[in-house]
């Protein structure tokens, strides 16, 4: 046995460490397993497309996976440039792929790299997939030709997988509204895939756009290329400096977003699906069932229900939005963590594109970011959101759930506990729709404390609770 294990959204390490060449090497193996065992009946041989984002050795991970492909008898298409995870999803689709593989660790620290899996559809790999995958792995020799040797007998080609990424986001979003618009916007790449696709886009018109950290950086500034609140001082510093209407940020393969208003006040990812999904019914006049993580916020509960649409709750990981995609008629979902997939792009989540919806959102219903949220919080009220990411030991977080599971707090900073939910992780709600969730990372060795309350004081206190239960398990 391995012991490599997948998490929320494929399989990700400290590179050096568990992520080497070995061990990229056995994980594709099994991935090739699993699709050449799924495409038994198919007469023609596989062809899987496979990217890479901006981090170290990333392209030569790729080459990697190629070679084993190609040991396995299935093709590859590669990237020819590091390029965000849904523009592999975009050439999977648009190719009639069975499978795509990213070379990314996402938003995770520099140290870590990882390795994603698409489907045919172009959305996360499924939980019956991720568990093939995992009892593959190690359990046959791992078959290799050589790059070279693959790139001469046809196996591998290089492709530039951007040309049809863009063609899908202008099919998909009004990009001459937002160029007619006087928007100023400032994004911001974090030094990842993102680079200045966004400019690139609205150029041409009257809208405003500059890229700040757009060149690809393999170190990301030397921090997580997160776009959360602590990691986007350079954005809302940039705002300020030159008064822009908004930022955008994206992390580090561009399938996540931030979002940053002209007084410089983060909107978290729930607050920013709500912007959506408000536009896509009102103003786009779209239909369908809400679905939010366990994570989110609680104003995404009232929004669809305004609305009527009917709402589900899921589990972290977007692997799990993308499933009901599939089944259902699914509008819009997201994830706390900054990932939404829309319906009639692609059951996945792509950062740039909601960037880009959210500008669509200003210019078609002629608002400033400020004024659609703040029109938000009149009708659904205002709510206090924030996490923390907690390093334990292993019997620390083993205490800390049994704790929770056999004695929780009847109250939260006051407010009587009024459900527990145990879908993923263990989350209190209070009488008040305030909640304090803990939950393990799926990706590194932490405990993530989330909270939110209709009040700036409850948080704190929500989150001082959090803190001291953690911390003394």
């Amino acid at each position: 046995m391995s012991g490599i294990k997948f998490g929320t959204e494929g399989w990700r390490a400290v590179m050096g460490e568990e992520f080497t060449f070995h061990n990229v090497r056995l994980v594709t193996q099994a991935i090739a397993e699993h699709f050449l065992a799924q495409a038994r009946s198919r007469r023609r041989p596989l062809t899987v497309a496979v990217g890479y984002d901006t981090r170290f050795l990333s392209d030569q991970f790729a080459r990697a996976v190629c070679e084993v492909l190609a040991g396995n008898r299935i093709r590859s298409l590669l990237c020819d440039r590091a390029v965000p995870t849904c523009a592999v999803s975009r050439c999977v689709v648009d190719q009639h792929f069975p499978a795509g593989l990213v070379v990314t660790a996402s938003h995770n620290p520099p140290i870590y790299n990882g390795l994603k899996v698409k489907e045919a559809y172009g959305g996360s790999a499924t939980t019956d997939t991720v568990a093939s995958i995992e009892r593959r792995i190690g359990r046959r020799t791992v078959a290799r030709m050589p790059f070279e040797e693959a790139r001469a007998a046809g196996m591998v080609r290089f492709a530039n997988f951007l040309p049809a990424f863009v063609r899908g986001i202008r099919s998909f979003v009004n990009l001459q509204a937002i160029q007619r618009s006087s928007v100023h916007v400032i994004v911001d790449s974090m030094h990842g895939t993102g680079g200045r696709l966004i400019e690139g886009m609205l150029t041409g018109g009257r809208c405003q756009v500059e890229t700040i950290r757009g060149a690809p950086d393999p170190r990301f500034g030397g921090q997580a290329p997160e776009p959360i609140a602590s990691h986007l001082v350079p954005l809302r510093q940039a705002i300020r400096r030159r008064h822009a209407a908004l930022g955008i940020a994206n992390d580090g393969d561009a399938d996540r977003l931030g979002i940053i208003g002209p007084d410089g006040r983060w909107l978290n990812p729930g607050q920013v699906m709500c912007v959506l999904l408000t536009h896509l019914v009102k103003t786009r006049g779209a239909s369908g069932a809400v679905v939010k993580t366990v994570s989110n916020t609680m104003m995404i509960n009232r929004v669809a229900d305004a609305l009527g649409l009917r709402l589900m709750e899921v589990p972290v990981g977007f692997k799990h939005i993308a499933k009901l995609m599939l089944e259902d008629s699914v509008l819009i979902g997201g994830e706390e963590s900054g990932g939404i997939g829309v319906q009639g792009y692609l059951p996945e989540r792509d950062g740039i594109v909601n960037g880009l919806l959210v500008l669509e959102a200003m210019a078609m219903q002629r608002k400033s970011l400020s004024a659609l949220m703040r029109g938000l919080e009149q009708r659904y009220g205002r709510w206090f959101y924030d996490r923390r990411d907690l390093h334990l030991t292993m019997p620390q977080v083993d205490r800390l759930f049994a704790r929770l599971r056999t004695s929780p707090p009847a109250r939260m900073a006051g407010t009587p506990v009024d459900s527990i939910n145990t879908l993923d992780g263990i989350k209190l709600i209070g009488r008040d729709d305030s909640w304090l969730l803990f939950r393990r990372s799926g990706t590194e060795p932490i405990v993530r404390v989330y909270a939110e309350s209709p009040t700036p004081r409850r948080l704190h206190q929500l989150l001082a609770l959090g803190l001291r239960l953690t911390t003394t398990a």
